[in-house]
């Protein structure tokens, strides 16, 4: 599932990969990253996520849409997001863990959005 080639690109390009772990109806995907600095200071973080278009992971796509649209709940993951970056400094898979109720919850609000149709 993982491309070593691609890996070894992104790796010449400075960054780090990381396989993300199988959950909750979520296969297996890569992700990248680059700007992580363990000492404190401050980088600019950038992350890339590859996987297969079948995979879940894709709905993160509506998830960004429905928060651009809605203020009210992006500043509600702004908040999430500051408190678990204290929380979790160094250690990016349980700020990761912390988000995903908050982002199971939007995505089921996302479902249950009427659509208007013109029909």
């Amino acid at each position: 599932m993982f491309d070593e080639q691609l890996i070894d690109q992104f790796t010449k390009l400075g960054y780090s990969h990381f396989k993300v772990p199988a959950r909750e109806n979520i296969e297996e995907y890569s992700t990248f990253g680059k700007g992580y600095n363990l000492d404190g200071k401050k980088e600019q973080i950038f992350h890339i996520h590859m996987c297969p278009k079948d995979n879940v992971m894709w709905k993160q796509i509506d998830f960004r849409d429905y928060l651009n649209a809605n203020k009210k709940r992006a500043k509600e993951y702004e908040d999430l997001k500051i408190e678990l970056a204290s929380k979790f400094k160094n250690d990016r898979g349980s700020y990761v863990l912390g988000k995903t109720d908050f982002v199971k919850e939007t995505l089921e609000l996302i479902e249950k959005k009427p659509t208007h149709n013109n029909v």
